[in-house]
């Protein structure tokens, strides 16, 4: 009997443009209750048009700017902790991003300054040591 397909082995396989349009639709799940989730709720505006921004450009060569996939790592951490601390349950968006990550670690990573590429390696070296991560 075959495996069923995982929402994150459908979204490894999907198309930018449709990952996209999901990122721009998906509601972040923050309720404007107080100046805290106010402020949270803009964040994760700014983070989608960044990634939508981003996202939209890539032309299919399967690789991934060095700095914007550590930026996304650190942030993507950061919301997940925000959420903690606010007590927010729906979480949709952050696991949407959190399987968006799992697509962005199967690209190729590129650095368009070589000499910046060791300065990203040691900040994500930070990071890798005193964080639990995926990679």
């Amino acid at each position: 009997m075959k495996r069923p397909i995982s929402i994150s082995d459908s979204l490894i396989s999907a198309e930018w443009d449709l990952v996209a349009h999901t990122l721009a639709t998906l509601n972040n799940g923050v309720e404007p209750r107080n100046a805290e989730t106010r402020r949270l709720r803009a964040q994760l505006g700014v983070i989608r048009v960044i990634m939508y921004e981003k996202i939209k450009q890539w032309n299919g060569d399967n690789s991934i700017d060095l700095s914007f996939f550590i930026a996304s790592f650190k942030t993507i951490q950061r919301m997940e902790k925000e959420f903690d601390t606010m007590g927010i349950k729906k979480r949709d968006f952050l696991i949407f991003l959190k399987l968006l990550l799992g697509r962005f670690e199967k690209q190729k990573l590129k650095a368009k300054k070589p000499h910046a590429t060791l300065s990203e390696f040691r900040k994500m070296k930070g990071v890798v040591e005193n964080e639990d991560s995926p990679l």
